[in-house]
């Protein structure tokens, strides 16, 4: 049906994207990209949020997320491939910042911060606080799976 088409186009408009960013994208940035794509008969911003409410991993390869800080995100199915690459960028790097994280990734700030974080709650990270900032070291104490 038109509208099954309709949808798909505006999918793969997000998907591409996505996985650019590296599986994780901010709503404010698919809202940009979305309409920038479209160019006129622009969408709101509260369309753009209940559109993404719909999204599920079975059905579209993605879903909204909110962080702890209350970032609404737009997630690809691959977590665990992001939180590879992050621990892999850590341990390149030893450790890392979430200014530093952004600039290696070329991903935003608040983006990078929110990664770190996310490493960390699933017990894939460690996090040392000084007078020079939050750094974040690979947790050595997790067992790495063998495969």
């Amino acid at each position: 049906s038109s509208r099954k088409k309709q949808w798909y186009q505006r999918r793969v408009r997000v998907r591409a994207p996505l996985q650019q960013c590296g599986g994780v994208m901010s709503v404010s940035e698919v809202y940009c990209r979305y309409n920038r794509a479209r160019g006129v008969a622009l969408v709101s911003p509260e369309d753009v949020v209940n559109a993404c409410k719909t999204l599920t991993p079975a059905h579209h390869g993605m879903e909204l997320k909110r962080f702890s800080s209350g970032v609404l995100v737009v997630e690809g199915d691959n977590f665990n491939s992001v939180m590879r690459t992050l621990v892999d960028t850590i341990t390149e790097n030893t450790c890392v910042s979430a200014l530093t994280l952004s600039s290696i990734m070329a991903i935003p700030l608040m983006l990078a911060r929110e990664r770190l974080m996310a490493g960390e709650q699933h017990g894939l990270l460690c996090r040392d606080e000084t007078e020079e900032g939050i750094f974040f070291y690979k947790n050595l104490f997790v067992e790495e799976p063998r495969g």
